[in-house]
This record gives structure tokens, sequence and C-alpha cells, in this order.
């Protein structure tokens, strides 16, 4: 493929998955990150709390999910520390190419594995807009996690939460799920890649006589390849027992 056919912004937002997140909570409103108002609780009443351990996290990919929201849109993403689980990739691609997040669990559920994640505060109709960019029956499912520990910054604990879990299982590289470097996690046991990484062992597995741009390009242009691809990484794809 020649290189003149690959758009760099679509090199781009493939590689930079999960994207940019701050050291602390914020609201998302207006397009942008902001601080947390005064007065927090109030603003969370009637809102459910859904566990964002990828990109959801960060600013820029709330501001594309959100682009053409109609309605003034005040979300509150709030840090937080989840115990029992990692984050590691998914066995699918993205319409734009990368191999996004989901949560599995620790071998054994082991407490001392506590991953870093952020929840977002979300009111039912942001929950639908959610709903509908997560490929929800296709490539994930949102689930209540119950009897869990999650502890949030500025409010404590708390033992329920909405999630988004991949359908397809988390990519297995040598039989071990593949962690996300970007997000850092206490006491992880299994080995972890950035997003060039990944997509790069990948295509050594799959389409070893590909350059990276030229099978990043393909799985964002060709969506019969991209479907082809996804299959070929869920026959090895582990799920949860």
């Amino acid at each position: 493929m020649a290189s003149s056919l690959i758009d760099p912004a679509v090199l781009a937002l493939a590689s930079g998955y999960p994207y940019a997140f701050p050291a602390c909570s914020y609201l998302f409103r207006d397009g942008a990150q902001h601080p947390l108002p005064a007065g927090l609780p109030a603003l969370l009443a009637d809102r459910v709390p859904v566990i964002a351990c990828g990109s959801n996290r960060a600013p820029e990919q709330l501001a594309r999910k959100f682009r053409d929201w109609p309605h003034p849109l005040a979300i509150p993403v709030l840090c937080g520390r989840l115990a029992g689980f990692d984050v590691v990739y998914s066995a699918h691609f993205t319409r734009y190419g990368a191999l996004p997040a989901t949560l599995h669990p620790a071998p054994g559920a082991a407490p001392d594995v506590v991953v870093e994640i952020a929840v977002q505060w979300l009111t039912a109709a942001e929950l639908e807009r959610m709903d509908a960019t997560e490929g929800i029956g296709v490539n994930y499912d949102r689930r209540g996690l119950d009897g869990i520990r999650l502890e949030i910054d500025g409010l404590g604990v708390i033992d329920s939460a909405e999630a988004y879990l991949s359908r397809r299982g988390a990519l297995a590289i040598d039989g071990r799920p593949v962690a996300l470097a970007a997000i850092p996690c206490a006491g992880r046991t299994w080995p972890a890649l950035d997003q060039p990484g990944v997509l790069e062992a990948v295509r050594t597995r799959l389409a070893p006589g590909s350059t990276l741009d030229g099978f990043i390009h393909a799985v964002v242009t060709d969506p019969d390849y991209r479907a082809e691809q996804t299959a070929a990484l869920a026959l090895e794809a582990l799920r949860p027992a």
C-alpha cells in the first residue's frame, strides 16, 4: 500500500488510544475539561455511575462522542481505584483502528490488584448516547458490577457501578491478557503494552507481510477486513471463568 494513501490523522487516532487523561477528577462541560464545581453530591444525584477504563476517561474522546449533543452537558468524571480487576485490551478493532480496553478479573480476583480507572456519572439520556457509541450487542455489553470495591476520590468506597465489558473477550498474546501500559495498576501480573506496541504485536501475527501503517489503514478503511481481523483475534480471546 502506497504511503501517500495513509492519512496521518487516522494513524494518530489509532495509535493515541486511550488518549490523555487528567491527573485529577474533572467536569466535562461544553466540550472541554473544567474543575469540579462545589456541591458535587447534588450534581451526582439521579445519575448512574459508569466505570470508564479506557478512552471514555479522556476529555478528547468525550468531545467526539458528544460532539452534536443538543442539551446542556455537565458530566462529572471522578478518579477511582478498582480492586480485583485490570484494564486489558479487548479482542477487537474499533472503526478508527485501535484495540480498545475492557475490564478483566485479576487471577483469582486478587484483591491486591488495584487498577486506576475513572467513573462517569451520567444522566439517563447521556447513558443512552454512551451506549450508542459502545457497540452494545456487538462489541460490548453494559453490565452492573456488584460486590466490588471501588474507591472514588472525594466520595469514598462504593460497591456497585455499571461497566462496558467486551463481548469479544480479552486479547490474548501467548495465552495471557495484555494490559494497557497507559493505565497504572498496583500488583499487575500480566504483561503490558502501549497501543503502538500491541498493534505491532497483532500485525505480526495477522498480517506479517504488511507495514504497521498499512495494516491500520486497511483496518480503518475496509470494514470487511476489520471484521475478518477481529474474528481472528476472537478465536484466541480469553473470557472470565
